[in-house]
């Protein structure tokens, strides 16, 4: 039995030499978000989380756009951007702090409610 393997995806060509520096840095700024609070499929998630911000329709398209460097971020979008960034930042905070209460200081009566051996 062999295992097939997929072929490697293709990195998408980005050209951001049409960009300004700010532009850059914004640009950079929206991938950092999408990554983080989307994982790496975040394009499509990242564009309606951001329709949602900005009450208006942001495609996919639009977001690639960006990413690729054949357009820059509108100024539009920076205020939209920061809220939804605040908002994920948040929730991410919170997830965080859940998880941490559950598994980190779990106290020593809830691990001897565990079943299993004792070491």
């Amino acid at each position: 039995m062999t295992l097939s393997s997929k072929p490697p995806r293709r990195e998408p060509k980005v050209d951001l030499s049409g960009l300004s520096d700010h532009q850059v840095l914004v640009r950079q700024g929206v991938v950092t978000l999408g990554e983080l609070a989307f994982g790496p499929r975040w394009q499509s998630d990242l564009a309606a989380a951001l329709s949602e911000e900005a009450g208006r329709r942001v495609g996919q398209a639009q977001v690639s756009h960006w990413f690729l460097g054949v357009r820059p971020v509108p100024e539009a979008m920076i205020e939209p951007l920061q809220r939804l960034a605040v908002r994920v930042a948040d929730d991410l905070v919170r997830r965080a702090d859940r998880i941490r209460a559950d598994w980190v200081a779990a106290p020593q009566e809830d691990l001897d409610a565990l079943p299993g051996p004792r070491d």
